[in-house]
């Protein structure tokens, strides 16, 4: 529903609207051209020439980022030419509109012939790699529904990654600790539990890529998938934006009731020092109460309140020299974790956290190549707290009380890495080498302190009580070590291949991990329209602090109860670090100690891609993963002795076929189109569910069965158009998919039957949500950008919970449900 107020902004914009003289005259544009090559390494000394019909506009050579600026560039077509020794010309025409600026992103390909690749703006070169790369432009995403402000937020939009009801990501059907997230080459996942946590401000994103599994040994710390994020540099001129800066006010009954959000963002960059020093900032403020439709108002809200900051320095020492310096601050506050129904308010959690980033990093033209070095600190503080200190009770038909759990915590990592890519070498054909290494040290220390947790039936009978030890004390250090080399080589024309070797040792897992790699990519046809490519590789999760903290969690001493009353049992339970029980691996060295785990997936894919024109591609891709080693926890009794033991004996197995349709045209306009279709299943009682920020108090025997993230079926279409009516922009979002599994628990919070199985899902899901928006100048510069959005716009009931628990009068039903609701955002353009 409108806010009153902004009902008021928008007549007043339409008005200023009208009353404005706007020209219809294009404005030149600043050209942002990024040269990259097949691994993603930027290219260094590559000459770059724009042209338009009447003639050439000008050339430079890329400095050690890869990067040149164009500026003033005429609207209309502009044809961009780029050369290299050792690489295929490229040739490529666009199409300049009336925007401030514009940043495009070119992949050379190694010499193979004499040839010049002859590419269209709208349809890029398929590429004769091994790994394919999903790619999201903050142009193409920033203007979506939900207005996405991090790189979190759009990371949805990939096959493969949903969003779960609590909010976390799911990739590939598994959490975010068993995939890695970098930033500008730096890991900036939290060391204490693998989480993304807070993500860069969209503002400040020039691309964000999804590897599916690469097959590059340049990326580690992983399982599943890669997110990297490449950040922008300030331009030759000054220019920044303001986004939502007014607040939506949350309305009932035709009342205004409290604000419900606010949301302003901004970014500002342009050049501190011309042709030498440039800066570029974003800030982010974020207050939003967040409803849960399943409980009522006032009390059914999550009150979330943040601020992200990134900040970008680029010198440009010399032509074959720039040095970049980053800082990100990530305050967070978040009172009331996720409510609902059977958590309300004064049973859930509260968090406090703030992260520091900060990276220098050295890009450095060398015989012909580029040498990147660069050092990160980071530091993670976290406190998670409870509404109050009273016993957490936990009842079939919702829990009571406070949240039982406290924490409060200082994770640090520091972080050298050095990558060096030469020139390329001709040998049999041409071949792109990457050599890489990089340090890291990180600490993870605080405290756990556990308040008393009871069980009870439908009556309010107790049926079991769990008492804890005093709060212990943790500090733990890790040291890693890895190593890389991989080559990219192109033997002919039509065939490539890429191969390589990780080692990577973490001093607390005990282990040396080897890991190989190798994909092959070959362009059968003549037309160079259709590649096929093929992967099989050996990959390795990074352990979280939090695992080896788990020997200072307190211990729990259970007692069981009679219905009169009487105690049944009561036995002390300990907390053991195990190790793995199960085959090792001949690639990996070390010995079977406590701690020694080695979490690995072994994945192997198939894609097939093709450009049927000039306005339409397709995609198919088939990936297969098997995952063993994984750390799960299991309650077991050894005689007298009850433990709770964490070991590496966990499996899982991830199988996806994935179809995707990009349709694009003129003005940068497009649709996307996927489906996929997938089965993930694995150990539940993985650690994530019991360290981290919010553990469960009750540890159930681990079983094998489809994990909580799985989804069979997902249709997903996203994309932007513009319309001739009033120059308007529409910006969909469309999906449909199978329901989440959920388990069935009984009266004694014991799994009931096989949970997450498909016979327990939730109903299908289906959404449809829109943004139309305008934009216009007031004069060259300023502009104003109006939108309107809908959510769920066919207000189909997508329930958000369900009676799980068989000793619940109400079991079976589902319930809560997000209607359709509308809201305005006004931003400003300068």
């Amino acid at each position: 529903m409108l806010g009153f107020s902004r009902h008021i902004w928008f007549v007043a914009c339409l008005l200023l609207w009208h009353a404005c003289a706007w020209s219809q005259n294009c404005q030149t544009t600043r050209l942002y051209i990024s040269i990259k090559d097949s691994q993603g390494a930027a290219v260094f000394d590559a000459a770059v020439h724009l042209g338009s019909e009447s003639g050439e506009t000008g050339v430079q050579n890329t400095d050690a980022n890869g990067q040149v600026v164009f500026s003033e560039v005429h609207c209309g077509s502009q044809l961009i030419r780029v050369s290299k020794p050792g690489f295929e010309e490229v040739a490529q025409t666009i199409q300049i509109e009336q925007q401030p600026d514009r940043e495009i992103t070119i992949s050379l390909e190694p010499k193979r012939q004499q040839a010049t690749v002859e590419v269209k703006e709208t349809l890029p070169p398929v590429q004769q790699t091994s790994t394919h790369v999903t790619e999201l432009q903050p142009a193409h995403v920033k203007t979506l529904p939900g207005n996405p402000p991090t790189v979190t937020q759009t990371l949805p939009l990939i096959p493969g990654i949903v969003r779960s009801p609590d909010g976390e990501l799911k990739i590939d059907g598994s959490g975010e600790q068993r995939s890695s997230l970098v930033v500008n080459q730096s890991d900036v996942t939290d060391p204490a539990t693998g989480k993304f946590g807070q993500t860069v401000p969209i503002d400040s994103v020039e691309t964000i890529n999804v590897y599916n599994t690469p097959f590059l040994a340049q990326y580690g710390r992983f399982t599943q998938s890669v997110v990297a994020v490449d950040t922008k540099r300030g331009g030759d001129k000054w220019h920044g934006e303001l986004n939502d800066p007014f607040p939506d006010f949350r309305v009932r009954s035709f009342h205004i009731v409290g604000i419900r959000n606010e949301t302003p963002h901004g970014v500002i960059g342009g050049p501190l020092i011309r042709d030498r020093l440039y800066f570029n900032s974003s800030l982010q403020y974020y207050l939003d109460k967040v409803p849960s439709r399943t409980l009522g108002f006032p009390h059914n809200e999550s009150k979330q309140e943040s601020i992200n900051s990134f900040t970008q320095l680029d010198f440009i020492a010399s032509p074959k020299q720039v040095i970049t310096a980053t800082l990100h601050i990530t305050p967070q506050h978040i009172n009331f974790v996720n409510p609902d129904y059977f958590n309300p308010q004064p049973t859930t959690p509260t968090i406090a956290q703030h992260n520091y980033i900060g990276t220098l990093a050295d890009h450095f033209g060398v015989l012909g190549g580029t040498l990147d070095n660069s050092i990160s600190i980071q530091r993670f503080d976290a406190f998670i707290g409870a509404q109050g200190d009273a016993d957490y009770v936990l009842t079939p038909g919702g829990n009571q009380g406070n949240y039982f759990a406290r924490q409060n915590r200082e994770a640090k990592r520091t972080e050298w890495l050095e990558i060096w890519s030469p020139r390329p070498v001709r040998f049999l054909g041409t071949h792109l080498f990457k050599l890489g290494n990089s340090l890291t040290n990180s600490n993870n220390q605080g405290r756990f302190t556990f308040f008393p947790v009871s069980i009870l039936d439908s009556t309010g009978q107790l049926l079991q009580d769990i008492r804890f030890t005093t709060p212990n004390r943790f500090n733990r250090t890790d040291f890693e070590i890895t190593a890389y080399a991989q080559d990219h080589w192109s033997p002919t024309a039509k065939l490539s291949f890429d191969y390589g070797l990780r080692l990577e040792h973490q001093k607390l897992a005990s282990s040396l991990r080897i890991a190989p790699r190798a994909g092959v990519a070959i362009t059968p046809f003549p037309n160079e329209r259709t590649v096929f490519r093929a992967g099989y590789g050996q990959f390795y999760d990074h352990i979280p602090l939090d695992v080896y903290s788990f020997g200072n969690y307190p211990r729990r001493t259970i007692t069981d109860y009679a219905p009169d009353g009487s105690i049944i049992d009561s036995y002390f339970v300990t907390n053991v670090i195990g190790s793995i029980t199960g085959p090792r691996s001949f690639l990996i060295r070390g010995q079977r100690v406590a701690g020694a785990f080695s979490p690995r997936g072994v994945t192997w894919n198939l894609q097939a891609e093709h450009s049927f024109s000039r306005l339409l591609r397709v995609r198919a891709v088939y990936t297969n993963n098997r995952s063993v080693g994984l750390i799960v926890l299991d309650p077991e009794t050894l005689g007298p002795i009850n433990e709770i033991v964490l070991n590496g004996d966990g499996q899982s197995s991830f199988r996806q076929a994935e179809f995707t349709a990009k349709l694009g045209w003129e003005k940068g306009q497009q649709l996307v189109f996927s489906y996929t279709r997938s089965r993930t299943e694995g150990n539940l009682n993985g650690f994530d569910n019991y360290l981290g920020n919010y553990p469960a108090p009750i540890v159930r025997p681990d079983l094998y069965s489809n994990l909580p993230g799985d989804i069979p079926n997902r249709f997903l279409l996203w994309g932007h158009l513009e319309t001739h009516l009033w120059q308007l922009q529409f910006n969909p979002i469309v999906e449909y998919r199978n329901g989440f599994p959920y388990a069935t628990y009984d009266q004694f919070q014991n799994y009931a039957g096989t949970p997450y199985a498909d016979a327990t899902r939730f109903p299908n899901f289906f959404s449809a949500d829109a943004r139309v928006l305008r934009e216009f100048r007031i004069n060259p510069k300023y502009g104003l950008r109006l939108s309107v959005t809908g959510f769920n716009l066919t207000n189909h009931f997508n329930a958000l919970a369900i009676h799980n628990n068989i000793d619940d009068p109400q079991h079976g039903v589902f319930f809560g449900n997000y209607h359709r609701r509308y809201r305005f955002d006004f931003e400003v353009l300068f």
